[in-house]
């Protein structure tokens, strides 16, 4: 098995209680580190995406209500047209994830991205189209992609 050290883990180890910082697959809850987002987006990228993503900036976010985001910046042109730009990926810290739910998050985020970047119109945020990506993804590749999280399952980061 290759060691990837993208990420953090955060179970305690020893009697000290310190975190084992990388290098070592010793848990299977993580915390996502941009090394590690970057892999798996590239990776994604070219499994599910056919490599259609542009890559874009990867940011940590300390957000204690969202898993991930897909920000971007909206301007009107002259003639009326709403034109998406400045896209950023935004995985927060916060959460201690195993690690298929954290690619799981990062999926999500690719499915919002690959509807803009394909210049596809959905009805909502989590329509009919966003659905259809992500059961199409859930299928073939066997993940569990979802539109949203119960906040109560989530296990909360402490900062040491």
């Amino acid at each position: 098995m290759r060691i990837i050290s993208y990420f953090c883990i955060s179970n305690p180890i020893g009697p000290a209680g310190l975190l084992l910082r990388r290098h070592y697959r010793i848990s299977q809850t993580m915390i996502a580190t941009i090394p590690y987002i970057e892999h798996k987006f590239q990776e994604y990228n070219m499994l599910m995406f056919d490599g259609k993503l542009p890559e874009l900036p990867i940011k940590l976010s300390r957000a204690k209500t969202s898993l991930g985001q897909l920000a971007f910046k909206r301007k009107r042109t002259w003639y009326g047209k709403v034109v998406l730009y400045d896209f950023r990926l935004r995985i927060s810290t916060q959460f201690d994830l195993p690690e298929k739910e954290l690619e799981d998050v990062i999926i999500h985020e690719m499915i919002h991205y690959y509807i803009f970047v394909s210049k596809q119109k959905d009805k909502s945020a989590h329509g009919p189209l966003f659905r259809q990506i992500m059961k199409e993804i859930n299928a073939r590749y066997g993940r569990s992609v979802s539109i949203s999280r119960k906040q109560k399952d989530l296990t909360a980061t402490t900062d040491i």
